[in-house]
């Protein structure tokens, strides 16, 4: 069993058979739901006191020391965050906190066109200004950056260390020695808030640290990071602060606006931040300052909140009209090759855009993609790799080329002397082939004729929230329905399926299909929509 896309059909229920014990207690659905992803009912704890104990992440309690003598001696402490929203918002947690116990602090954020993480320029200037620098979701592959740092520096981050350290105060699980596994797949943001606990503690500051919970949800989210029992916690009661700003019982005005803009009306989900909240939060960061996304995070007054929104929904649009132009070029280039690793070159325009457009590609072409921008004298490069693939592996070993890089399995970006741009497509092509990457599978939970999509299985849905990596939206298969063209705008088509509406996002899948047509579906159901299914693949 086949779809149009060309992956191949796995339905999860002929494979794996649920508990019978847990069958009974929570129903065969939702235990059958369970057991695809290889999780019993304990992954559904989600209460705040199961959060494990931040004193295995390495070097935090060091950091909570460090901070605070900075803090009661009234030195200036800089806080040089990431242009995403992972970075942004642990920017905002510290920040914010730091500033109620009454800090000497302030908020650096870079753009896309001073490229990713700390320069050189950059931390000469710091050395005469602060007196503390804390990097949030950078700096733990800066070692030649921060060999000329002459202030204390502390590190939170979350990204693969280097061969070599940089000089600073590392705070980051993946130096740790595995006791606690999950603390390895936390965000930078989630990061944040821990350390955030701890200085409140530390400091006696009159803060209640669930009240930013929201903004560690959105970065753990955002970075798609996995939906282990750790970062389950912390987006399940980030969703329900997100859910309390939407109704007003929580004073948050500017995310509360952007969740409207948005279209979002009730019961945020873990998707709405996926695909509606995140791209505009990263919009500002993509082409212009991402500082407008961390005013707005923060921002208490209505009518400022207001502005700040509109002006990210602005640049949201601009982004999208960027994305689509750099797409296009750069699928011109991709489909000219046929190598293991394909490698695309877009003018300096393109760079607040190059891992969207990345990400298009090698989910479009199932191969690992690099999208360079290029300058006169450097090049910066976003990585992205069809699902299973590691692409901070092969980087690696081509790290000896590289001004400065850094990344996770999933993305990746470097910075390249462009003269070196053909070396490194002569290396990639070998080094990418001999890369893993798990088979083109599409993995269905279960049988789900439309007429059982119902209010009783959309509260189900509800209650397994957080989805997320790892624990992917319930993907069901359909009986065959006749599907009826209504509308096609881009990338994006609208058909007709009895009572229910299917919302495609790649137009491109459904290309050799003459509509009106009878298939079987493999769907989503789109919990905001009542009538509406999201389609995955048809079969072919």
């Amino acid at each position: 069993m086949r779809g149009v896309s060309g992956k191949k059909w796995v339905l999860l229920s002929e494979l794996i058979t649920p508990d019978e014990l847990l069958s009974n207690k929570l129903g065969y659905i939702k235990a059958q739901l369970l057991a695809n992803r290889r999780v019993d009912e304990s992954i559904l704890e989600s209460k705040l006191k199961n959060l494990l104990p931040p004193f295995h992440i390495p070097n935090i309690l060091e950091a909570v020391n460090l901070i605070s003598d900075f803090v009661r001696a009234g030195k200036r402490i800089v806080i040089f965050g990431d242009y995403d929203v992972d970075g942004v918002t642990g920017t905002a947690i510290l920040y914010d906190l730091l500033k109620r116990a009454g800090a000497r602090v302030l908020p650096m954020l870079p753009s896309r066109k001073k490229g990713y993480g700390l320069t050189k320029d950059l931390v000469r200037k710091l050395n005469a200004y602060a007196d503390l620098l804390l990097t949030v979701d950078n700096g733990t592959t800066a070692q030649e950056e921060l060999s000329l740092c002459n202030i204390p520096t502390i590190i939170l981050d979350h990204h693969n260390p280097g061969d070599s350290l940089p000089k600073a105060l590392i705070v980051n699980p993946k130096l740790g020695n595995g006791e606690f596994e999950e603390f390895k797949e936390i965000s930078s943001s989630g990061l944040a808030f821990y350390l955030a606990t701890l200085l409140r503690k530390e400091l006696g500051i009159d803060a209640d640290v669930r009240e930013y919970l929201h903004l560690a949800c959105l970065g753990t989210v955002s970075d798609v990071m996995p939906m282990n029992l750790l970062n389950r916690i912390i987006v399940f009661n980030g969703l329900k602060l997100l859910n309390h700003t939407l109704r007003g019982s929580f004073n948050a005005p500017g995310i509360r606006l952007l969740m409207e803009r948005s279209g979002i009306k009730q019961d945020v989900s873990s998707r709405d931040i996926a695909f509606s909240i995140a791209p505009r939060l990263n919009a500002p960061g993509r082409v212009a300052r991402p500082y407008i996304a961390f005013r707005l995070l923060l921002e208490k007054d209505e009518n400022r909140a207001k502005a700040l929104v509109e002006k990210i929904d602005r640049l949201n649009q601009y982004r999208r009209q960027l994305s689509q132009l750099a797409f296009e070029e750069a699928l011109k280039q991709a489909t000219q090759q046929k190598g293991s690793v394909i490698v695309v070159k877009l003018e300096d325009w393109a760079g607040g855009v190059a891992g969207i457009v990345a990400g298009r590609l090698s989910s479009l072409f199932s191969k690992p993609v690099v999208v360079l921008s290029l300058g006169k004298e450097y090049s910066s490069a976003s990585v992205r790799g069809p699902e299973g693939m590691d692409v901070y592996l092969p980087l690696k070993i081509l790290s000896h080329l590289f001004v400065k890089w850094g990344g996770h399995k999933s993305a990746a970006g470097f910075t390249i002397k462009t003269e070196d741009i053909k070396v490194f497509e002569n290396l990639a092509e070998e080094v990418f082939s001999k890369a893993p990457i798990l088979e083109n599978n599409l993995y269905i939970d279960m049988p789900m004729p439309t007429h059982q999509v119902r209010e009783d299985l959309y509260n189900l849905l509800r209650d397994l929230e957080p989805y997320g990596e790892g624990f992917p939206e319930p993907t069901f298969l359909s009986e065959p329905v006749e599907m009826k063209l209504m509308k096609k705008e881009g990338d994006r088509i609208l058909l007709r399926a009895g009572n229910f509406y299917l919302y495609c996002w790649d137009a491109r899948m459904l290309r050799r299909l003459n509509f009106p047509v009878r298939k079987r579906v493999a769907y989503q159901i789109d919990r905001r929509r009542s009538n509406t299914l999201l389609l995955v693949d048809v079969e072919a």
